[in-house]
């Protein structure tokens, strides 16, 4: 059966494509549905459509920022000249909701491909109503980032510094005495320099965003399953020669196997497949067996749950009203204003070290977060820091950078995934770039090749200096 026919079958022209719809359309009764009946209520996904599709061009496992953002792009650049599936195991987005500091945007990175893909994340942004709808409104609001370093890390900060502004970066490098004259209210004691970022970083409605996306690639033919991806078929190919591959054992993954939450189990042959699960990527690749046999799939793909918790600074009036612009501490330490409220933010990114990853949550705040809050910002001296979610990255325990391309065995196996707290801001960019490797073969933008699955083959770690 044509593809085509198969995605028309279950196209319902309100609702978008999705496994499951709704009838309602007006904005308002839109709007209705989010607080009384939930998210899944909102994507319209109450009632079964009748088909599977058995075939597609292209699957994308999850539904997220970057899944979410990949079909959005092919299917923008494709039309119906490409079929899309989206696997999303969770489409409440419950983890998803939670991560409300990812609407952070920050260009002040290291990797030249950090900040080219943030600036695309920017500029996509600004546009949000071109690209997504009119009635989407992302809150986008710029602040500026401020980069504090100690004298360990200041020749690595001014280096990055020059880069940025090779690239065309508006920033400056402030000395601690003109950081203390600009904000008096940050103890520069221990800081020997700082980076300043002059436009473009802010913060912006995440959850919007996303919501956006999801409804876009709807409207431009793209197909949401509530699934949980279980296996993949693969099948001798003994005509196909790899080097360090004997020949005739070459094998392909051809179909991906799904159950749903009623336990129906499928499954959907495609050319090519995306592996854009955030945190569980690793998981899921091991279905593909990779981490699981010898030669080019030795190596697993090393992305694991990392957790962190967000936390609110109480009685903040003090300090809201100031020129409070994004601050990242040398203790890893980060601190925003909410964007959307009066609160200021703060948390830690995630540490690598096995100690503190056994620390309790309350020891944690207690021997890392609130020492360090209360070092640079002694304003925080007596205030009680609130708990307001946990959140969850797709951490890269090999270098802590984002992982994008073909596998070097499973050619047809695209990831994108491990960029952490960069994978909301980079979402655009990331679309971008899976659409160019598999409608152009290669990149024609932005050159992500760095990001490949190859070097941790050759062992070479890309550190961003953002990440202390």
């Amino acid at each position: 059966m044509n593809i085509t026919k198969i995605i028309r079958g279950v196209r319902v022209p309100a609702a978008g494509l999705f496994r499951n719809y709704s009838n309602d359309v007006n904005p308002l009764s839109r709007t209705v549905r989010v607080v009384t009946n939930g998210i899944a209520e909102f994507f319209g996904m109450n009632k079964t459509a009748s088909v599977y599709p058995t075939h597609a061009d292209i699957v994308i496992i999850g539904g997220g920022y970057i899944g979410s953002a990949v079909a959005h792009a092919l299917k923008t650049r494709a039309g119906e000249g490409l079929s899309v599936i989206v696997l999303e195991k969770d489409l409440t987005y419950r983890e998803v909701r939670n991560n409300i500091s990812h609407g952070t945007l920050i260009r002040n990175c290291s990797l030249p491909e950090n900040i080219e893909l943030a600036s695309y994340g920017a500029e996509f942004l600004r546009k949000a109503r071109e690209n997504l709808g009119e009635d989407v409104d992302v809150q986008y609001t710029p602040y500026g980032f401020l980069m504090l370093a100690s004298e360990r890390y200041t020749e690595k900060l001014e280096q990055t510094a020059v880069q940025q502004r090779e690239m065309g970066l508006k920033n400056e490098i402030l000395s601690a005495n003109e950081i203390q004259e600009r904000f008096p209210w940050i103890n520069t004691s221990d800081i020997k320099l700082g980076s300043m970022c002059l436009e473009t970083e802010g913060v912006f409605n995440s959850w919007a965003f996303l919501s956006g996306l999801i409804r876009k690639s709807q409207d431009l033919g793209a197909i949401y399953i509530n699934a949980e991806v279980t296996g993949f078929e693969i099948e001798k190919q003994r005509d196909v020669l790899m080097e360090g591959v004997e020949p005739g054992s070459f094998e392909r993954i051809c179909k991906v196997l799904y159950k749903t939450p009623d336990n129906e189990e499928h499954s959907i042959k495609f050319a090519a497949c995306i592996l854009a699960a955030g945190n569980k990527s690793g998981e899921i690749a091991k279905l593909a067996k990779i981490g699981n046999s010898d030669g080019l799939l030795s190596l697993p793909l090393p992305i694991e749950k990392r957790g962190y918790g967000i936390y609110a600074i109480c009685d903040e009036d003090r300090m809201t009203h100031l020129n409070t612009p994004l601050i990242m501490d040398t203790s890893g330490v980060w601190l925003r204003k909410d964007g959307l409220t009066n609160n200021l933010l703060c948390g830690h990114v995630p540490f690598t070290s096995e100690e503190s990853k056994n620390m309790s949550e309350e020891e944690f705040l207690k021997k890392i977060i609130e020492p360090s809050v209360n070092n640079r910002f002694p304003l925080t001296i007596g205030k009680k820091l609130k708990k307001l979610t946990t959140e969850m990255q797709d951490y890269n325990t090999y270098d802590e950078t984002g992982i994008i391309g073909p596998h070097p065995y499973h050619n047809n196996l695209y990831i994108a995934a491990g960029f952490g707290k960069y994978g909301c801001q980079h979402a655009p960019g990331i679309g971008r770039a899976i659409t160019e490797l598999i409608i152009d073969s290669h990149y024609t933008t932005i050159d992500l090749t760095r990001f490949s699955f190859d070097r941790i083959f050759i062992n070479e770690p890309l550190i961003e200096f953002d990440v202390y």
